[in-house]
């Protein structure tokens, strides 16, 4: 048995089973870091696609840093909960770039349930990394907010174009 929440997942779930939507190319993200931008501020996670290049920054709120950096340390209280439910972290999928509620997917299993619970990219990540499951994506949330190599370096042309000028 699959429970999604909120209902929209289940009705994309029906659309996709009627044929109306194709489905989409799963990705799978592995974290290349987690850059601080200054004392008690935000970070950018950075994920890159397994095997290529790619990178998908996720910013993440100065409220969620401390939670994210001790996740990789270890379960923090939310997977000790879902453990101690009888529940295991399954996958975690990335569906918006931006720190949205319903930004990204958490996938449960309990026994024979599977469940589906939305959250924010920056607490599901981090949810993730200490149960070491996958964290996948789509490859039109790649295509919308991934850096390539050529796009870094676009943008460091123009700096260094700009640092000309001055």
């Amino acid at each position: 048995m699959v429970r999604a929440f909120p209902l929209a997942g289940l009705a994309a779930a029906l659309l996709t089973a009627a044929g109306a939507q194709p489905k989409a190319e799963r990705i799978e993200l592995e974290v290349a870091g987690l850059l601080p931008m200054g004392e008690g501020s935000s970070a950018i996670l950075v994920l890159r696609e397994k095997g290529s290049t790619t990178l998908l920054p996720l910013v993440i709120p100065a409220a969620g840093v401390g939670d994210a950096a001790g996740e990789l340390r270890g379960p923090g209280l939310l997977g000790r909960a879902i453990e101690a439910l009888g529940g295991r972290v399954s996958e975690v999928e990335i569906e918006r770039a931006e720190e949205s509620r319903s930004g990204a997917r958490v996938r449960l299993a309990q026994g024979e349930r599977t469940l589906e619970i939305r959250g924010l990219p920056s607490e599901s990540v981090a949810l993730a990394i200490s149960a070491k499951v996958p964290i996948v994506t789509s490859r039109r949330v790649l295509d919308e907010a991934g850096l390539t190599p050529d796009d870094l370096a676009k943008v460091h042309a123009k700096a260094r174009r700009r640092e000309k000028r001055l």
